[in-house]
């Protein structure tokens, strides 16, 4: 009997297995802004969660509450007439708009100092900088969960403010454009905060830094453009450049009042008066201006606006680039211009025509 069995291969001379390819996939890089909605949540949690949100946010609609009824407490004692209503519904309005622009000028300067100086005191940023947040987000969320609570503040004033339209005199587009400047302000304000505080390691000092940058750009530019102005009247040159005071919110505010109650006009002079009327003793006296105005009233506030905005993106960018060790935003722009490649198969590399077939 002829045994048959084949005779058994040895393993070394054995064919290999055939393994299946599984192409390669690249691992997706996270967005710019990605995790930038999870800070902005545990920061809004964190503040709101205490009793000093609420007892800040009290105290300060009965101060301005209480402001606004000694002024009409005032008004009590002589009935007004249409003008004087109109005028004093103007006043309100002017009287809100300046205390409301104080408070979101000096409080997004303190929110925000310590918003990324904290975190290093706390000994929390080396869990933050593990994360794959980048620096720009922690930036933005930082910057974002701060003003919050601000824009609440100043959303509880609108009811106070509208109570100017009962006298007239105000228009709503006037408190939306007021409303706007102060919005940019505080973002401004706020991103100059955040940088001070991406620079500073400390809460103290970077605070004190913020208010100080708050303080060089409201009352040092207002110093200055008046210092320069005053020494240009006496040598009889021209008046300095307007652009000095393009981050002063209270110039903008008051350009935005001169423009529509024809009051707080900054940009024009009446301190020299010329008689009118007939020769002889009856002659009136009326000021009249010893230059013309610099700029045409309502035209100062939109550049001021833009400069604002324009500051808030350098201020941002800056504390990003600060912020240390995460992610720096970098701008490669062949790596983005340049298609990925597709990943080859082991089996297409070795056999070209089989992976044309």
């Amino acid at each position: 009997m002829t045994d048959t069995t084949p005779a058994a291969v040895p393993l070394a001379d054995a064919a290999p297995a055939a393994v299946p390819s599984v192409p390669a996939r690249r691992i997706p890089r996270p967005g710019t802004l990605t995790g930038m909605s999870a800070i902005v949540v545990r920061e809004l949690r964190a503040r709101m969660r205490g009793k000093r949100a609420f007892i800040f946010l009290t105290f300060y609609l009965l101060v301005l509450g209480g402001l606004l009824w000694l002024a009409l407490s005032a008004t009590q004692d002589a009935p007004m007439g249409a003008l004087d209503a109109v005028a004093f519904g103007r006043g309100i309005f002017g009287g809100i708009v300046l205390i409301e622009t104080v408070v979101v000028a000096v409080l997004a300067a303190a929110y925000t100092a310590g918003s990324i100086s904290q975190e290093r005191e706390k000994q929390t940023f080396d869990l933050l900088a593990v994360t794959p947040i980048s620096s720009l987000a922690i930036v933005v969320g930082k910057l974002v969960s701060s003003l919050s609570f601000l824009a609440v503040i100043v959303g509880a004033s609108l009811p106070l403010a509208a109570f100017t339209f009962f006298f007239g005199g105000t228009a709503v587009e006037d408190m939306v454009i007021a409303y706007v400047i102060i919005a940019l302000t505080g973002v401004g304000v706020g991103a100059l905060g955040v940088l001070c505080s991406a620079v500073f390691r400390k809460s103290q000092p970077a605070t004190v830094a913020a208010l100080v940058g708050v303080a060089i750009l409201t009352i040092g530019s207002s110093g200055a453009w008046i210092a320069m102005d005053a020494n240009a009247r006496e040598r009889s040159l021209p008046r300095p450049p307007v652009a000095i005071l393009l981050l002063n919110p209270f110039v903008a505010q008051a350009d935005l009042l001169c423009s529509t109650t024809n009051e707080m006009c900054l940009f024009s002079s009446t301190d020299e008066f010329a008689p009118v009327g007939p020769a002889g003793g009856g002659a009136a006296f009326v000021p009249q201006p010893t230059h013309p105005p610099l700029i045409v009233p309502g035209t100062f506030w939109p550049a001021s606006v833009a400069a604002w905005a324009i500051a808030a993106l350098a201020f941002v960018f800056g504390a990003a680039q600060a912020v240390s060790p995460t992610r720096r935003t970098t701008f490669d722009l062949r790596s983005r211009l340049r298609r990925p490649r597709q990943p080859v198969a082991p089996d297409a590399a070795a056999d070209p025509e089989a992976a044309r077939s």
